[in-house]
């Protein structure tokens, strides 16, 4: 359970969500380059009274997750393409995590409805002691009315304290042993919806351009050690992007010191994740608190 002071952080980083959320279809259109998209998000995040709880992820047709823009990214927004704009904010370390999914071509709608409609069934099933299961089972059930298929190896996750990942997995299809909710937990539901002839699972694909702190000991270079010790103090244990670092050190000392904390395990990276066939995947997500009998969402309106 959580105090009245970190329940205050995680509802004002659920408001800047509720308020960025709106703003996500003016955002992002065909043409615009998707760096401009992530930096116009992350300071709107910031320009509101929060800071990104991770880099913002730009997830174009059939990539899923964890593409974000790396230092001097030239991708721009497709015509006719279906965009997922996930981020999270976070307020003193308390994380809230959302994602949208605008789209350019009316065939998209179908799975973007589908995606909607799962999560708002699992929001209306989560409660204090339902079995995670239970809820994979809701969404995919939901999205397979639609004839549809769930991503099954993306899952939701328990938020807590500069931690997105902090243990438990909710997941989009039901599976043996994925523990409960408890009251006064937090989590972020995310139904992933790919088309029925899909893999239905994702895969690596595009080199890691989203990475997080993992330990201080094994890097020798002093150049290296500058920038590890920025990464922490900025960013603690949450996810960054190596281009956030260009406000401190020129790129090429950046990039040369990644490779290194990256060679010395002292960073860590999350590889770009792919829909295994290539087929198109759509996404939505909320995060909620967890009550006795139902939960509150706290990035909705």
């Amino acid at each position: 359970m959580y105090d009245a002071d970190a329940l205050s952080s995680f509802r004002k980083s659920g408001q800047i969500i509720a308020k960025l959320r709106k703003e996500i279809p003016s955002i992002v259109k065909p043409g615009k380059p998707a760096l401009k998209i992530c930096v116009e998000i992350e300071s709107r995040i910031r320009d509101l009274g929060g800071k990104p709880a991770f880099p913002v992820n730009i997830g174009i047709n059939e990539i899923a997750a964890h593409y974000t823009s790396p230092p001097g990214d030239t991708l721009t927004i497709p015509s006719g393409s279906m965009v997922k704009v996930d981020f999270g904010v976070h307020v003193n370390g308390y994380v809230t995590d959302t994602a949208v999914t605008v789209f350019y071509d009316p065939k998209f709608e179908p799975m973007v409805k589908a995606a909607d409609d799962a999560l708002q069934n699992a929001i209306k099933a989560f409660r204090g002691g339902v079995k995670l299961s239970d809820i994979g089972r809701v969404i995919q059930t939901t999205i397979g009315k639609y004839g549809f298929r769930p991503i099954s190896n993306l899952t939701g996750h328990s938020i807590e304290r500069y931690s997105i990942h902090a243990g438990k997995s909710v997941p989009n299809v039901p599976v043996l042993a994925a523990g409960k909710a408890n009251e006064g937990e937090v989590f972020a539901i995310e139904p992933f919806v790919t088309l029925p002839d899909a893999a239905g699972s994702v895969t690596n694909m595009l080199p890691a351009q989203i990475y997080r702190y993992i330990k201080s000991k094994g890097v020798k270079d002093d150049e290296s050690k500058k920038v590890l010790d920025d990464i922490y103090t900025r960013f603690s244990t949450l996810p960054f992007a190596p281009r956030w670092l260009e406000d401190k050190f020129p790129r090429e000392t950046a990039k040369r010191a990644m490779l290194d904390l990256t060679h010395s395990k002292c960073v860590g990276g999350y590889p770009v994740l792919v829909e295994e066939t290539r087929r198109p995947v759509a996404q939505s997500e909320h995060t909620v608190l967890v009550g006795r009998d139902d939960c509150t969402v706290l990035t909705a309106e």
